[in-house]
């Protein structure tokens, strides 16, 4: 696999003009398992194709081409979220300490929290935006960015019909699994035979209610799995934190409120098959004779 830096440079120069905040001090080799191992990811998610354009435009040294400056930011930024952790402590004959000298003081470990949280939402949005350019563009997408088309929430414009999450592609394909696994599990079960059915006829009722109760199964399932800085703010419960907090969430609340909202349409979901299960049953016609006896009143 090629990678977007230059492994022969001994500071981490690249780095730094990406990022703009990485010490240019740091080698490249002390991140370049990072660095392969972010760009392994990367690659997975925008697909061989668009990462061989970017690797093109690296080795033209077209650096202001903007897709292939979002490819290595993305890269970069996930590089240092996690070798930025690792170097928090020094490692001793004595064992770890804290790192320390007469011009940086050691920060609490509520900043180290906090920083650590940016550093992730940072990425994600870089991420994000990475999709998006490629949907914009009418870039090939890769396996991964279709791996879901077949579900009744086959789009981000379809989930967002029912819960906002500022227009997250890459929160959509993080919970395409559970609304993968709530079609198995919950709607299989309630409409049996008619599933291509009712998923082929996206214009009725029935459809709408699947789709809705896919979208809050997905969101009390995922809040529970996934890292609460993929989910945009509007999307999630809050909690009286201080400011010391690196996370405003409160992760319970959040899945609760999904959970009981699902378990309302489910029983609307479940009421509205029924009908369309129903049997219609003809009366018989009565019919009498002029002789036949009956009950006058």
């Amino acid at each position: 696999m090629e990678i977007l830096f230059d492994k022969n440079r001994d500071d981490a120069s690249e780095l730094l003009d990406l990022l703009g905040f990485v010490d240019k001090d740091i080698q490249i080799s002390h991140v370049w398992q990072n660095i392969r191992t972010a760009s392994r990811k990367i690659r997975k998610i925008i697909g061989e194709a668009n990462y061989d354009i970017a690797v093109e435009k690296y080795e033209e040294e077209d650096f202001d081409d903007e897709f292939c400056t979002m490819v290595r930011y993305a890269i970069a930024m996930d590089t240092f979220r996690h070798h930025a952790p690792m170097t928090d402590l020094a490692f001793t004959s004595q064992g770890r300490s804290f790192r320390n000298d007469d011009h940086n003081r050691v920060p609490w470990e509520w900043q180290i929290d906090k920083s650590d949280e940016s550093l992730e939402k940072a990425y994600y949005d870089a991420v994000n935006e990475l999709i998006t350019f490629i949907v914009e563009n009418e870039m090939e997408q890769s396996e991964y960015m279709q791996q879901f088309t077949g579900l009744f929430v086959s789009s981000l414009d379809e989930f967002q019909k029912y819960v906002n999450i500022n227009d997250s592609y890459l929160l959509y394909l993080k919970l395409g699994p559970s609304m993968k696994l709530f079609e198995q599990r919950e709607i299989i079960s309630r409409v049996g035979s008619k599933l291509n059915e009712f998923k082929e006829n996206k214009n009725a009722y029935v459809f709408t209610l699947i789709q809705n109760c896919a979208v809050y199964f997905a969101m009390a399932d995922g809040v529970k799995k996934l890292s609460v800085q993929l989910f945009p703010e509007g999307a999630m419960k809050g909690e009286k934190k201080n400011k010391k907090a690196a996370s405003g969430y409160d992760i319970e609340a959040s899945a609760l409120f999904y959970k009981t909202e699902l378990e309302r349409l489910l029983l609307d979901l479940e009421s509205e098959v029924k009908k369309l299960n129903a049997v219609p049953v003809q009366s018989r016609p009565l019919k009498f004779e002029e002789n036949d006896g009956f009950v006058t009143l």
